[in-house]
């Protein structure tokens, strides 16, 4: 991997905790790139935009979830119940890390009317979280059904990180994620 790459990587991984404590709104290339420790015109060298910046992070986040998260639905030497709890217990880690809750979500709520080149970017990730759940609940229920509760344990989820944020309290997180796990009961 060449220097340029791992360079952009860190400034990706910085770059996405920013937005996510601040929103892209209140979040200029000039904070961004004080954040990453650069001047603002190198910030260019890497991104041609904040748009650009932007949906580089929405790809990686994306990419990290299907690498570490989603991928593990799909693991069928192991059991299903032991799959679960393993997306669980990454997904828990990631957000009780990540200050200011879920980027995707995020994104949505502050901008997909006025900035709707993101909803692509943003939906393929849900749609691989959906799919990656309702693959494992298939062992139990109908593909519709399956699709349906797992459609449910994502909004819950996402319900509850809002909550954890809101109230400060991972509760709310704890509680979606242990109705998640239930569904296989």
């Amino acid at each position: 991997m060449s220097k340029n790459t791992d360079v952009k990587k860190e400034m990706i991984s910085t770059c996405l905790e920013v937005f996510r404590k601040d929103g892209y709104y209140n979040t200029g290339i000039k904070k961004l790139a004080e954040a990453c420790g650069i001047k603002q015109s190198l910030f260019y060298y890497y991104f041609k935009s904040k748009e650009h910046l932007l949906e580089e992070i929405l790809k990686a986040v994306h990419g990290y979830f299907n690498r570490k998260v989603f991928c593990i639905a799909y693991q069928e030497d192991k059991p299903v119940r032991e799959r679960l709890n393993e997306m669980v217990e990454i997904t828990r880690d990631v957000f009780l890390r990540a200050e200011g809750g879920c980027i995707m979500a995020n994104t949505v709520l502050e901008m997909v009317q006025d900035q709707p080149q993101f909803i692509p970017v943003i939906r393929a990730f849900f749609d691989d979280w959906i799919a990656a759940n309702a693959h494992l609940l298939k062992e139990k229920y109908v593909e519709a059904i399956a699709v349906e509760k797992a459609e449910q344990a994502v909004q819950d989820v996402e319900g509850g990180i809002m909550l954890m944020r809101l109230y400060n309290d991972p509760k709310y997180f704890f509680k979606a994620l242990d109705r998640g796990t239930r569904l296989l009961d």
